[in-house]
């Protein structure tokens, strides 16, 4: 394959992207930022997705810069992550783009993974898969299987959690196994909110493993006023939506997309987490964590799979047993009653943000991988 990096025929940089994520804009800044560090960067994309905030089927709208990168495709089953395949002809569209190396941004036991891989491994492309799994489930056998297959011929696996790195290991990974986080999007510092109840947020599906039964209760043991705001939609939506508290108030928004996100950490003074873990599910790297954290927002989470650990590693919040609801309870009143606390973890948190998941941090493991996949192709034909 010809040889385009500039860097002494050490390898090509022409990057092929298969990710249902970066149908949200704001999920291409990664990809963007290798652009500008000299990748010719394709991402395949479905041509539509229902957003997980509001429910609505979206379509890939490319951030300034990335107009011709951008390559929608119709998918079967659009909206299940691990069970959708793309309509397409993947090896001709390989032998079109003719890739040096390949990212697909998702789990390596999900279908779309295995299509995609199968043509690549077929055309000798180097590639790289990204586990956020953290659970070690009882997977049918054929599932199993493909993950194994997957995992032993990746180049690399993009772990988004120490424990998935872990456990992609256990599970056959032969290629570099890194720590690669997902990006903040660089977002303005929310303005100063006008004066206002004390406000505790929650952002995600409203849905029963996320502990919202759980929040409520815990809302109803602190004075009055209080307001709870919960973004996002699901099937909890109609029994929590205009909840009577006595003195305080229950909102749910659902019309946010992705990129509107920091208007609703802005109206917020801490964002709660407080997910149960189930035989089939445990919190994962808790994005929604990192995001309030850039917003100057502290968090308080259960003790749910990776929650503990990003929290610890931010400093910028403070942990209870999931389902202790007198916990809960007394950590949110602590943050309202001392404002200097909040204060400290808000700055601890943001400054861990910035440091740990800006657009450039988060760029810097993935093309280290992606370098290192290209070497070890290269290797060969130098030798």
């Amino acid at each position: 394959m010809q040889d385009d990096s500039g860097e002494g025929g050490e390898c090509g940089r022409r990057l092929l992207v298969v990710s249902h994520p970066a149908v949200v804009s704001v999920n291409q800044e990664v990809y963007r930022e290798l652009r500008r560090r000299g990748w010719d960067v394709t991402i395949v994309t479905p041509s539509s997705w229902p957003s997980e905030y509001t429910g609505r089927s979206m379509r890939p709208r490319a951030l300034p810069g990335m107009e011709d990168s951008l390559l929608p495709i119709p998918v079967l089953f659009a909206g299940r992550p691990q069970r959708h395949l793309y309509r397409a002809r993947c090896g001709s569209l390989c032998d079109r783009l003719r890739p040096d190396v390949a990212f697909i941004e998702a789990e390596p036991y999900s279908l779309a993974t295995g299509q995609w891989s199968f043509t690549l491994a077929r055309r000798g492309v180097p590639f790289g898969v990204q586990c956020y799994e953290n659970i070690d489930r009882k997977l049918p056998l054929p599932v199993r299987w493909m993950r194994s297959r997957v995992l032993g011929r990746a180049a690399f696996v993009a772990a988004r959690s120490a424990t998935a790195g872990r456990l992609a290991r256990e599970w056959g990974a032969a290629g570099e196994v890194g720590f690669a986080p997902p990006a903040v999007p660089g977002w303005e510092r929310p303005a100063g909110a006008p004066p206002r109840p004390f406000t505790i947020g929650y952002a995600g599906r409203l849905i029963e493993s996320k502990g919202l039964l759980d929040l409520l209760a815990a809302v109803r043991e602190l004075p009055a006023p209080v307001e709870l705001l919960l973004i996002g939609d699901g099937e909890l939506r109609a029994q929590l939506d205009g909840q009577a508290i006595p003195g305080s108030q229950v909102r749910v928004v659902n019309g946010l997309g992705h990129d509107e996100m920091p208007s609703g950490y802005a109206q917020i003074d801490v964002l709660a987490l407080p997910s149960h873990t189930t035989a089939t599910w445990k919190e994962q790297f808790g994005r929604v964590i990192v995001e309030a954290l850039w917003c100057g927002v502290p968090v308080v989470g259960s003790d749910s799979g990776e929650i503990p650990w990003l929290i610890e590693l931010t400093g910028g919040g403070l942990v209870f047993p999931e389902g202790d609801r007198a916990a809960l309870a007394a950590r949110l009143l602590n943050l309202r009653e001392d404002t200097a606390l909040r204060e400290r973890l808000a700055t601890a948190g943001r400054s861990a943000a910035e440091r740990l998941f800006s657009v450039s941090s988060a760029t810097d493991p993935l093309e280290e991988m992606l370098l290192g996949a290209c070497r070890a192709r290269a290797a060969p034909s130098r030798a």
